[in-house]
């Protein structure tokens, strides 16, 4: 699982009640990028507000770096308007949830 939040405090708990997993983490759009090209995740939790880069961006070159298989894409972000939602779906987004989303509701997500 990929990680991808600018927001570090944010990011490290995350992963840590994804232990379960094997779980990397990116502070950017450019290292998600330099992550996912050697670990190939099967899923992503993706902020779309990072510093070098649009979330929506990202998503999109991600989805053609991770050539084992099209991994499960989760948007986590403060954007919850229809209309940032109907941008994650245009993007390839499979869900959409709002910081801050509750660990019981992520996990559900990456069980399905």
């Amino acid at each position: 699982m990929l990680i991808v939040d600018d927001n570090h405090d944010a990011a490290l708990p995350l992963a840590m009640i994804l232990d379960q997993h094997e779980v990397r983490t990116a502070t950017s759009g450019e290292a998600a990028q330099d992550i996912a090209r050697d670990f190939q995740p099967d899923a992503i939790l993706l902020d779309l507000g990072l510093p070098d880069m649009s979330g929506y961006e990202v998503a999109l070159r991600l989805r053609e770096l991770v050539t084992s298989g099209r991994p499960l894409l989760i948007a986590l972000t403060g954007y919850g308007q229809p209309e940032d939602r109907a941008r994650t779906r245009e993007a390839g987004f499979d869900f959409h949830l709002v910081k801050p989303a509750r660990p019981d509701e992520i996990l559900n997500l990456l069980r399905q």
